[in-house]
């Protein structure tokens, strides 16, 4: 297996995500958005904590719009209370066309910090050369007739009753040449996680 290189957490606003397009890529390189500031694959963003998700997400505010954060772990934002302020370092997703973050990384910062980093991204805007944005069609690779990442996330869902899908059960009925190496990847990419060793779920 190569070994995984941890991509640069790009400091960008949240319109820059909203914006872009989400482009999945095949093998071991990681997912991204195509954005003006170029291809986005880890993010680094500030913004308040204005609303609680029902499903147990939070959405964050930085003046440039608004995107959900999800995760894994349901006590993951237990602590962060509307009116905070955050930093999140985290992969741009996209899951039934909503675009979201899940975070790696989530700090609570001063009002007082977030002024600076609002004039740090100003000066890295004015500094950064824009690229043109793919004009790629969001999670559709032309190339392969087939798209088994979409193919072993509905075996999941249809294999898992309530205590996630069997992850030999999957390989099997999805026929993909490589399937284990497509499910560790959706992993990685927070797209699928396991909820005991051998039992896959979708994050929903």
């Amino acid at each position: 297996m190569p070994q995984i290189k941890r991509e640069t957490a790009i400091m960008c606003i949240v319109d820059d995500l909203l914006r872009g397009s989400f482009i999945r890529t095949e093998g071991w390189n990681p997912s991204y958005f195509s954005t003006d500031l170029g291809n986005i694959s880890r993010v680094n963003l500030t913004g308040v904590v204005v609303s609680k998700d029902p499903a147990g997400g939070v959405i964050i505010d930085d003046g440039s719009g608004r995107i959900l954060l999800r995760s894994f772990e349901s006590d993951s934002f237990l602590d962060l209370n509307i009116g905070e302020l955050v930093m999140v370092v985290g992969r741009p997703r996209v899951y039934n066309e909503e675009k979201y973050v899940l975070p790696e990384i989530i700090k609570k910062i001063n009002h007082k910090w977030g002024v600076y980093r609002k004039l740090q991204l100003e000066l890295l805007r004015r500094n950064m050369k824009k690229t043109k944005k793919e004009t790629r069609v969001l999670v559709k690779e032309e190339p392969q007739p087939v798209n088994y990442f979409q193919k072993i996330l509905e075996f999941i869902k249809d294999l898992d009753s309530g205590e996630g899908a069997d992850v030999e059960e999957v390989i099997k009925r999805s026929g993909a040449p490589d399937a284990e190496a497509l499910i560790k990847k959706l992993i990685k990419e927070g797209e699928v996680f396991e909820i005991r060793a051998g039992r896959l779920k979708v994050l929903e």
